[in-house]
């Protein structure tokens, strides 16, 4: 199969859309972010990305917190909106019934199922862009979406979730069917 060449892209998909909450002079704010991952399990470690001039950076900085909170597909619009006004001229946090993390005071979403409270740990500068690696310090699940399992509590199916994600088509998605259990899949190949 060959290959064409599209550039410096990164091609990198699904892209989970997150809103990322900081308090900014006092005030909730929330911004939608793409640029988020997974850093690390154990110490639970995330990254987010955003431009220096967002008014939600200046908020991380100043207080070293912030929250990622995973909308589902019923949030779209609200979320999309997120995006597209600056929390320097509109108040974002009337869009959403606002909770504060217990150990930062970081403002959280109650409408969206998941909701991570992170305590900046390393900040790196690359070009215009501030990169925030975090400590999950707690991470919040609506009840509907957990369910007991051998005594353990977890997280319900990711199709139950129903995130939105995107891709660099700029078009939103939402996540499909299941097709197998992790590090399990490739036991097939063992003997080959």
């Amino acid at each position: 199969m060959s290959k064409v060449k599209l550039g410096a892209v990164p091609l990198v998909y699904p892209i989970p859309i997150v809103l990322v909450g900081s308090n900014v002079n006092g005030r909730a704010n929330f911004v939608e972010v793409g640029d988020c991952a997974v850093m690390g399990i154990d110490p639970a470690l995330v990254t987010i990305s955003l431009s220096a001039t967002h008014h939600t950076t200046s908020g991380i900085d100043e207080c070293r917190a912030f929250s990622i909170n995973l909308p589902s597909t019923q949030l779209l619009s609200r979320a999309d909106y997120c995006g597209i006004v600056s929390g320097k001229d509109v108040d974002k946090s009337r869009l959403f019934t606002v909770f504060e993390g217990e150990q930062t005071g970081a403002p959280m979403i109650q409408e969206c199922p998941v909701g991570l409270e992170c305590r900046v740990q390393e900040v790196v500068h690359i070009k215009h862009r501030r990169i925030f690696i975090a400590e999950v310090l707690e991470c919040y699940v609506s009840e509907l979406f957990v369910e007991t399992v051998d005594g353990k509590q977890r997280i319900a199916d990711l199709s139950k979730l129903d995130p939105i994600i995107y891709a660099l088509d700029n078009r939103y998605y939402r996540i499909g069917d299941a097709i197998g259990i992790g590090y399990r899949e490739g036991i097939c190949h063992e003997d080959s």
